[in-house]
């Protein structure tokens, strides 16, 4: 998996003084594809997890492996 490109915009918002929304967008890739996974919030390092989080959950899921449940992995069946 890897980071194919990353772009940060701002969001025009009503929000009071200098706070501003932003909205991180991933795209991501393997040998298989690519994908897209975006993260918003005040916080540009916050935005970035969420799209960064969202973006390894999906490569694992259409990988075919199952989320940690209670402290072990469990596979499919």
């Amino acid at each position: 998996m890897r980071l194919v490109d990353y772009k940060v915009r701002v969001i025009t918002s009503n929000l009071s003084g200098t706070a501003s929304l932003v909205r991180v967008l991933i795209c991501s890739g393997d040998g298989d594809g690519q994908w897209g996974t975006v993260g918003v919030s005040a916080n540009i390092v916050e935005a970035s997890w969420q799209a960064l989080v969202d973006s390894v959950e999906y490569k694992l899921t259409r990988d075919g492996v199952m989320p940690i449940e209670g402290g072990e992995r469990m596979t499919p069946t």
